[in-house]
């Protein structure tokens, strides 16, 4: 049994060994997320802003050509920035951007053409399934750079076709801000 004496012991109770388990743990599990490990990896340079947005453009004009209907406009939406939310450990002042594409109400048998066309073409370029909870929305994420494109109402007659990219966290001028 151990005594207590006000200093620290040099051998831990078990409620302090679970809790320190518990917080390595939740550690570790905070760390990974976005596929960064530690937050020295947050710290280094990554794209920047704008160049983000040129990818993004370039994913979506190559799914958009190979998709068997036509988006709504000429030139999809502006882009939506967004700093990178509380479960992204790390260093502040990263964001992340998307833009996308609707397409209407588009026919059922076009909507599920459009998915495995979508589908098809991204998982040829290195995309892998993110979730697929169900048929209406095909998720896929580019590994290496952490792109994500999304297509959503697939299955769903009840809401429109859309499509939308977003890039991972990164600095928007690609170096840690001060």
């Amino acid at each position: 049994m151990m005594r207590i004496t006000g200093r620290a012991s040099e051998t831990p109770s078990r409620f302090g060994r679970a809790a320190l388990a518990a917080v390595v743990a939740t550690s570790m599990l905070a760390l990974s997320a976005c596929g960064v490990e530690t937050v020295s990896e947050r710290r280094k340079a990554t794209i920047t802003l704008d160049q983000a947005k040129a990818q993004v453009d370039g994913y979506l004009a190559e799914i958009v050509a190979k998709l068997p209907v036509e988006p709504l406009a000429s030139r999809s939406g502006d882009f939506v920035d967004s700093y990178c939310d509380s479960n992204d450990v790390g260093p502040q002042g990263r964001k992340q951007t998307s833009r996308g594409y609707g397409f209407g109400d588009v026919p059922l048998d076009r909507r599920a053409e459009s998915a495995a066309s979508f589908r098809t073409l991204l998982m040829a370029k290195g995309f892998e399934t993110v979730q697929e909870a169900t048929a209406d929305w095909v998720k896929l994420r580019n590994p290496e750079n952490e792109f994500v494109a999304v297509l959503s109402g697939a299955s769903d007659d009840s809401s429109d076709l859309s499509l939308e990219v977003s890039t991972p966290c990164l600095w928007p001028k690609g170096t840690p801000s001060p």
